[in-house]
């Protein structure tokens, strides 16, 4: 099952079918998987939860009843020539569904329903260059 975390980011943990998943997709040799832990959804990214970071952790997050994860067909390559990074992300189908999950977060945090990050595309980073989280394109 799926659970929403906040540590620093907003996020879905991914559950061990979906971990699974993706433990079997096919990558290219330069493709370093990142470690299952790190797999995730990010909804909603820190730099917009600073003012809310003492409500959300000190509120029950399993109370959030976050959409079903739905992966589109194939994993797709991401690449920042400039800093001369590469990821292998799986996108999410349910994008649409992602983002009224998101307002329902900030509606219950701010009293406004809004997506602070309207330009987001829901994925999963599954591997890079390195295999380091940090390294993955942004």
């Amino acid at each position: 099952m799926s659970s929403v975390v906040f540590d620093g980011v907003l996020k879905i943990k991914l559950s061990d079918e979906q971990i699974s998943f993706i433990e079997q997709l096919e990558l290219p040799p330069e493709a370093v998987r990142l470690k299952n832990k790190y797999l995730h959804v990010t909804l909603i990214h820190q730099s917009f939860l600073k003012p809310y970071k003492t409500i959300l952790k000190n509120s029950c997050l399993d109370d959030l009843s976050a959409p079903e994860i739905v992966f589109a067909d194939g994993v797709e390559v991401r690449v920042d020539e400039e800093l001369g990074r590469k990821s292998w992300v799986l996108w999410l189908e349910n994008q649409e569904e992602m983002c009224e999950f998101v307002k329902t977060i900030m509606n219950s945090l701010t009293g406004e329903s809004f997506d602070p990050e309207p330009e987001r595309r829901y994925h999963v980073s599954v591997a890079n260059l390195t295999g380091n989280r940090s390294d993955s394109v942004r």
